[in-house]
């Protein structure tokens, strides 16, 4: 249940919207009506109330102070859809209208649309922090297991609604499920210190004790609350269940009489309400069901499995583990039981007691597709690639024709070496799903490892065509009709990467240096222009711009590219040759030189040149005395020899 805040009508205030009328404009009246629209409660329902609704619709029957009234009556009959598309229209005609905000927000919360109810009682809080609307949110978050958030807004209701009992016994519920058992139990606590008869936060109490295995406290708070509501069965048959518990069978009767129910039957009826629990995914309070039918009638078979399946379910895994085992141990486990026990075992990083359960499975049921497929998982994880290869091609001979399996099979092919079987693989995944794109690069990656280039190729260009603007492929695809020289389909390519990124610098450079390299200098230069006006220090660009303006010989327009490349990359080699290159080629007529100039110059070198005829002579006179000297050097060895 919603609890909004009570929000009193001044007394004053309903005089003189009765005594008084609105002021004239009907703008005016609007305002006014929507301020005293502000003041009503959602849940007060009096005469006050509804007079005071009166008089709003009155003065403003088609305004936004209207509609929210509407809406707000439409909410009290339980009429949620009516109300949620008149507080919409509220909003519409008045979007900073707060109340209709958070009011709308509560109506679709109640309704079950929580997306909705977030974005709506965010909004509204950010202007109203009404403590309605944080409760609000601190359910949504709550249910959703937001722990942080639920606790913060739960909080803020609490400093508005300091005496409402709901706040603390929703809050104790959450710190139970957070497993703070003892925050749990201050709120309780909390909560029947503000109201002592509330027999939620009471039952609340006495569940907390039971299964904290305190039944002596929670068969006296259950006490209190049989005295509090001395009808009710719930509180009749959980006293049956701690009597149980305790071992009193005749208080235990007295209590199932009370709740209806005979003492045969209490066990079907813990495996009935646990079975719903499950249905609406209350793991934890199912399990508690099973619990007690099992202490109804100990190692009950089809209770024991329910246990095993809501512990599991709630992320109870070792509780779990220990209810699937006694199922084993009494012989009463399946196929199914051993698969479930594996999962928790994987779960758990317990390998190798999953993988012998996931045999133990496969074994008691071979037709057991999940637990094969769990087991040869791990032996490909692991590298053990033949008894992945055997699993996962039993899986496919038993008809479990999926694309996956036959990726995973090739993957295992693969890690045992043999790439011939594993290319089948992919394939067979291809025929089943041709846009599997996974597939398709590890069997490209393949081919290309394999040298098989034009395979690679196809298989590059069918990724392209699943996913254009797949850059890794486009990129190996470049470098594959590079190492060919398909260089009409290299341009196409490199064209459509034009196309699909027209602003990018690097998709215009690339182009361009194809078309250089063709010796289409036109449409090199036209590329290399795109990519320096998309990005003025593109250094490559303007390095490349510079070069063909030299071919076609542009040297000043080349000056002015290779001197800006220099500036935007200044160790860039090509450059600087590129650069030097046309300062020989633009420097002036050397200078002349006087005729003493020349004929010292002339001296110099004839100089020079009677040096180096010096040095020749000299080279060849020490050449002829080493020869001499090896000569002689071997007639003395030779002499030594004979001797």
């Amino acid at each position: 249940m919603i609890h909004s805040r009570t929000i009193l009508v001044p007394t004053l205030l309903f005089q003189l919207a009765l005594a008084l009328p609105l002021a004239a404009g009907a703008d005016s009246r609007c305002d006014d009506a929507k301020r005293l629209a502000a003041t009503i409660p959602v849940q007060a329902d009096g005469d006050t109330t509804r007079k005071t609704e009166d008089v709003v619709l009155e003065s403003c029957a088609d305004g936004a102070a209207g509609y929210f009234v509407r809406g707000l009556r439409a909410e009290r009959a339980g009429r949620h859809d009516e109300a949620i598309k008149d507080y919409r229209e509220a909003l519409r005609l008045e979007p900073a209208f707060p109340r209709a905000q958070g009011n709308l927000g509560l109506a679709l919360l109640a309704k079950g649309s929580h997306d909705d109810a977030v974005v709506e009682l965010t909004r509204a809080i950010s202007s109203d922090p009404d403590p309605g609307y944080h409760h609000g949110l601190a359910m949504i978050f709550g249910q959703r297991k937001i722990y942080s958030l639920a606790l913060y807004h739960y909080a803020e209701a609490a400093k508005g609604l300091p005496a409402d009992p709901v706040i603390p016994t929703e809050l104790a519920a959450l710190y139970r499920e957070m497993g703070k058992v003892s925050d749990a139990e201050k709120q309780y606590r909390k909560a029947l210190s503000l109201s002592p008869s509330h027999e939620e936060a009471r039952v609340g109490l006495a569940s907390l004790y039971m299964a904290e295995g305190r039944t002596d406290r929670a068969i006296e708070e259950l006490k209190q609350a049989q005295i509090a509501s001395p009808g009710n069965k719930e509180v009749s048959s959980l006293l049956a269940e701690a009597y149980e518990k305790k071992g009193d069978r005749q208080a235990a009767d007295y209590q199932s009489l009370l709740a209806g129910k005979q003492r045969g039957v209490l066990s079907d009826e813990r495996l009935r309400r646990g079975d719903e629990l499950m249905q609406a995914k209350e793991y934890a309070k199912a399990a508690e069901e099973f619990k007690a039918a099992l202490r109804e009638k100990p190692d009950w078979p089809e209770a024991l499995m329910r246990l095993a399946e809501a512990q599991t379910a709630a992320g109870f895994d070792d509780e779990a583990i220990t209810s699937y085992k006694e199922l084993i141990r009494l012989k009463l486990g399946t196929g199914d039981t051993h698969y479930n026990l594996g999962v928790l075992y994987e779960r758990k990083g317990l390998i190798d007691e999953a993988v012998v359960e996931y045999k133990q499975a496969i074994h008691s049921s071979p037709d057991n597709g999940d637990a094969r497929r769990r087991l040869a998982d791990i032996y490909a994880l692991r590298g053990s690639y033949p008894q992945a290869i055997e699993q996962y091609r039993e899986l496919l001979k038993k008809g479990d024709n999926n694309p996956v399996l036959h990726l995973k099979l090739a993957r295992a092919l693969l890690g045992a070496k043999n790439p011939k079987e594993a290319m089948a693989s992919y394939q067979d995944a291809l025929k089943i799903a041709p846009d599997n794109l996974e597939a398709r690069r590890e069997l490209a990656a393949l081919y290309r490892k394999g040298n098989q280039n034009e395979e690679a190729e196809k298989q590059y260009k069918e990724i392209l065509r699943i996913k254009k603007d797949d850059a890794e492929a486009r990129n190996i695809l470049t470098a594959l009709y590079v190492k060919s020289k398909k260089y009409d389909e290299l341009i196409t390519l490199l064209k459509d990467g034009v196309e699909l990124a027209p602003n990018d610098p690097a998709s215009h450079y690339k182009l361009g240096l194809i078309y250089e390299f063709k010796k289409d200098y036109d449409a090199a230069e036209q590329e290399y222009k795109k990519a320096v006006e998309l990005k003025g220090d593109h250094a490559k660009s303007l390095n490349a711009l510079g070069r063909i303006y030299l071919k076609t010989g542009k040297i000043s327009e080349a000056k002015g590219a290779l001197e800006a490349a220099k500036k935007a990359d200044p160790g860039m080699e090509e450059t600087a040759v590129l650069l030097s290159n046309i300062k020989e080629e633009l420097s002036p007529e050397p200078p002349r030189y006087s005729k003493k100039g020349r004929k010292g110059k002339a001296s110099k070198e004839a100089k020079k040149s009677r040096a180096s005829k010096k040095k020749s002579s000299k080279k060849g006179a020490k050449a002829t005395s080493k020869k001499s000297s090896t000569k002689s050097g071997g007639k003395a060895k030779k002499a030594k020899k004979s001797h």
